[in-house]
């Protein structure tokens, strides 16, 4: 198997957030795995914010794809918007915030694949 879809992918139910977990690691209840990358989706409710917070050994990168909101990366606040990508640098501090209000939706990547805390 090398497709997945929303339905097959692993729900996490997070603070702040829902995240649907499509490509993951072996620690992982994800149908397809892989060693070098994490990818889901993330759906994060009207007006809310996500804890700041920091991957110390990951890469990130999300694409909004639905909302609007602004992020915050390293103390620099930018606008959120569909068909906006972002890059969270390796330790540097990064919030997301949903404005709008309807529900934001974003595609994540991590490199190096990561396990959220398993």
């Amino acid at each position: 198997m090398n497709t997945v879809r929303k339905n097959q992918a692993e729900l996490m139910k997070l603070p702040q957030r829902d995240v649907w977990c499509f490509i993951g690691t072996e620690k992982m209840d994800t149908p397809v795995k892989s060693d070098h990358i994490t990818m889901g989706m993330t759906e994060v409710p009207a007006r809310v914010d996500m804890i700041p917070h920091t991957h110390e050994t990951e890469e990130e990168i999300v694409f909004i794809i639905e909302g609007t909101g602004e992020v915050t990366v390293g103390g620099v606040t930018e606008p959120l918007e569909p068909f906006t990508a972002v890059k969270f640098p390796v330790g540097v501090e990064h919030q997301v915030r949903n404005t709008g209000g309807g529900v934001m939706k974003f595609v994540f990547m991590f490199n190096p694949a990561f396990s959220f805390g398993r």
